[in-house]
């Protein structure tokens, strides 16, 4: 691996401190490991200012940058490296993203509730994680849940998603989409799609090991497992 530095990019409803279980782990390899907390008035916003802060990075160092994304910021992670090329990004991993035609999407009555954070954390956790996840680490992410903007929620719950006709070719950075089978947010065969449309490697954890969507970077033996997953396809030792 050529880079000397990693941007890790969280998803919708979270910040940075998304990162905290598994900073110490990427440190150990790659001492430099960026966590901001992204701009998500909108796509657009969302998208310039993420590329923008990758710019002035690589600039800095001198030499491409990896791309870490959960979620959307697994989308965010492919699109800066569509827009900015193997010279500013050198590899991206994906991690439990979406892409494609969802066979349902929230209606009004759920997005209002959604909004007002009305459903109970008690029934919209188990969604997210499972019982790998310890629940005093389920119920400090979900305290700190940032509410997203209504121009936000709109796109992000279209059928189809913003991004799926952006990527009319693979992708010229070596990239690794993981998922889970028993992914409750995100199902495992859209990042299977995604991973096939951007020519990237795919590693998916089977039924066996019942990961939910947040237990890649919250579970401490997921964690362990999808940092072995990063340190193979970036070769680090």
């Amino acid at each position: 691996m050529n880079a000397k530095s990693i941007i890790c990019l969280h998803g919708y409803g979270v910040r940075s401190f998304f990162w905290e279980p598994l900073l110490p782990l990427l440190r150990q390899h790659v001492p430099d490991v960026i966590t901001p907390d992204l701009q998500m008035q909108n796509i657009d916003t969302l998208l310039d200012t993420t590329c923008e802060a990758v710019r002035e990075k690589a600039k800095l160092d001198g030499q491409p940058v990896v791309l870490i994304g959960h979620s959307l910021g697994g989308i965010v992670a492919a699109l800066c490296a569509q827009e900015l090329g193997p010279t500013l990004v050198g590899h991206i991993i994906v991690i439990a993203s979406p892409y494609g035609t969802r066979d349902s999407v929230p209606g009004p009555l759920m997005r209002l509730l959604l909004k007002l954070r009305m459903i109970p954390d008690a029934l919209a956790r188990p969604r997210f994680f499972s019982r790998s996840t310890p629940l005093e680490d389920q119920k400090y992410l979900f305290a700190r849940a940032v509410p997203e903007s209504a121009e936000l929620q709109s796109e992000i719950f279209k059928r189809t998603w913003f991004h799926t006709d952006r990527f009319p070719k693979p992708l010229h950075q070596p990239s690794l989409v993981i998922a889970s089978s028993e992914d409750r947010i995100v199902p495992s065969a859209e990042s299977r799609q995604f991973a096939a449309v951007l020519g990237a490697q795919y590693v998916e954890f089977d039924a066996t090991q019942d990961v939910g969507h947040n237990d890649f970077v919250w579970a401490p033996d997921v964690a362990d497992k999808t940092m072995l997953h990063i340190r193979r396809f970036l070769g680090l030792r």
